[in-house]
């Protein structure tokens, strides 16, 4: 992805607007007992603080399935998250899909309350990243 410092930086800011939107939507389901909803809205606040992190250092992904391979191979492997997350990741991605397409399937809050603290966990982690002043390089790809 080929952005100025400027537009990097606001689109970078954008979308962990994004995801802090999400995460205060997702806690607003729990507290509407919405599990699937909240399941949604979790997932999509790490998947926007992770397309944050991507345009951060220089990277992009158009699906869902592309941004969980990368973060794998960019962040997880690389030991600069931990590996707890990136598993943590592919199972929200997995329950949010569940609940989003399957009509036979609803989360259940016990599911659910599994993945509340990892999200706020990664979301933090990816915030620190991107305002580490020595993570602001781009990967070497």
């Amino acid at each position: 992805m080929s952005l100025s410092d400027i537009d990097r930086h606001t689109m970078v800011s954008l979308q962990m607007e994004k995801a802090n939107h999400f995460m205060q939507q997702a806690e607003m389901m729990c507290d509407l007992q919405q599990w699937d909803i909240a399941a949604n809205r979790y997932y999509y606040a790490c998947f926007h603080a992770v397309q944050a992190l991507f345009i951060h250092r220089g990277l992009a992904s158009r699906r869902h399935s592309g941004m969980l391979t990368q973060f794998g191979q960019h962040f997880i492997k690389a030991g600069i998250v931990e590996d707890r997350l990136g598993a943590f990741l592919h199972r929200m991605e997995q329950l949010r899909e569940k609940g989003d397409y399957n009509c036979q399937f609803s989360v259940e809050k016990d599911e659910l309350l599994t993945f509340v603290q990892p999200a706020k966990e990664l979301i933090t982690v990816i915030e620190n990243l991107i305002n580490d002043k020595d993570s602001t390089h781009k990967l070497n790809l």
